[in-house]
C-alpha cells in the first residue's frame, strides 16, 4: 500500500464529481441545500473515518496490506442506506430537489478519502515497533 494507491480512487471520483457539477446544470444555491450537503459530509465523514480504523491491516515484508471486513461491509450498507433515506427524505418533502450524480460521487470521494486518511495513520504515517518489542 502506498500513498498514491490511497490518494487515487477518491481522487478519480473527485475528479469525475467536479467535471459533472460543472457541465450540468446550474441549481440555485439554498439555505436547505447548504444544510442537506452538510449533513451528507458529516455522514460521510463519519462513516469514514469508522470504516478507517476497522479495515484489516497487515504486513508482507515490509509492506502494509488493508482488506475490508464484515464490519467495514456493513458500515458501508448502512451509511448508503441512511444516504438513501436522506436524500429521499428531502426529495419527498421537497427539502432539496433530487440529488444529482456530482453530489454522489462527491460523497463517496470524501468518504473514501477520510477512510484512507485513516488508513494511512495506522500504517503508511504509524511508527514501526521491531518484532518483539515492548509496545
Amino acid at each position: 500500500m502506498t500513498v498514491e494507491a490511497l490518494v487515487k480512487l477518491p481522487l478519480i471520483f473527485g475528479v469525475v464529481a467536479t467535471v459533472v457539477a460543472l457541465t450540468a446544470h446550474t441549481h440555485t444555491v439554498t439555505v436547505a441545500a447548504v444544510v442537506y450537503n452538510a449533513a451528507c459530509a458529516v455522514l460521510a465523514i463519519a462513516f469514514g473515518a469508522w470504516r478507517g480504523t476497522r479495515v484489516s491491516i497487515w504486513h508482507e515484508q515490509d509492506t502494509p496490506m488493508q482488506r475490508g471486513n464484515r464490519t467495514t461491509l456493513t458500515l458501508w450498507i448502512v451509511m448508503i442506506a441512511l444516504k438513501i433515506g436522506l436524500g429521499t427524505l428531502a426529495a419527498v418533502t421537497g427539502w432539496i430537489p433530487a440529488e444529482g450524480a456530482a453530489a454522489i460521487l462527491a460523497f463517496f470521494a470524501l468518504t473514501m478519502a477520510i477512510q484512507n486518511v485513516a488508513v494511512a495513520r495506522r500504517t503508511l504515517w504509524a511508527p514501526r515497533t521491531p518484532v518483539g518489542a515492548a509496545a
